[in-house]
């Protein structure tokens, strides 16, 4: 049976209004780890502290955005993203300590939610990337197009396996996370450019 759900990409807000974190990376045991869509489980707990930049903005969003390229989402995201079906072994969602910009913790919980799932669906003809001479090996994306036939039917938050710094959405989750009104969210249209 072919795949015909449509799919975005989420990312990096470019409301100055909201807060990010500056470095998690410095955070974290194995900051290599952090991108890869391997478990993070024995890297991340509640007893790791991640602080909001004193250069962003103050309204923090139930999607917070970083340099590090992690998802960052609040309690209620997590229970949106829950109730889509995004849980069990596709997804791990590890509770952390967030600081505002005075060092206090933030009132709410936030989660790391790291999508295990990785699937290879690069349309590379499509899509504008950066990669290594040495052995074609992905280094950044710019524009990305996927190809639909190669992601499996339930997939509805995924990394892109070439270059799992990439979050993919199926456009229903998508949709009902707008319609949830969760702030902090941006999603990007494939082919146009995007940030993450």
């Amino acid at each position: 049976m072919s795949n015909e759900w449509n799919y975005l990409l989420l990312s990096g807000s470019a409301d100055p209004r909201l807060a990010y974190i500056e470095d998690i990376g410095g955070n974290v045991s194995d900051k290599s780890k952090m991108t890869k869509g391997v478990s993070l489980k024995k890297v991340i707990s509640k007893a790791n502290t991640f602080s909001l930049s004193e250069d962003g903005g103050d309204m923090l969003g139930d999607l917070v955005d970083n340099t590090s390229g992690v998802l960052i989402v609040s309690n209620r995201a997590r229970e949106v993203l829950e109730a889509e079906g995004v849980t069990g072994d596709v997804i791990e969602y590890l509770p952390f300590t967030l600081k505002d910009k005075r060092g206090r913790p933030t009132k709410g919980e936030f989660y790391v939610a790291n999508p295990l799932q990785k699937i290879p669906c690069m349309n590379r003809e499509k899509s504008k990337f950066v990669d290594s001479d040495e052995d074609g090996r992905i280094l950044s994306v710019r524009k990305l197009t996927v190809e639909p036939k190669k992601i499996p039917n339930e997939a509805k938050l995924f990394r892109l396996g070439e270059y799992t710094r990439v979050h993919v959405v199926r456009l229903d989750l998508a949709q009902r996370l707008r319609a949830e009104k969760l702030t902090g969210l941006t999603f990007c249209e494939q082919g146009e450019k995007f940030t993450w």
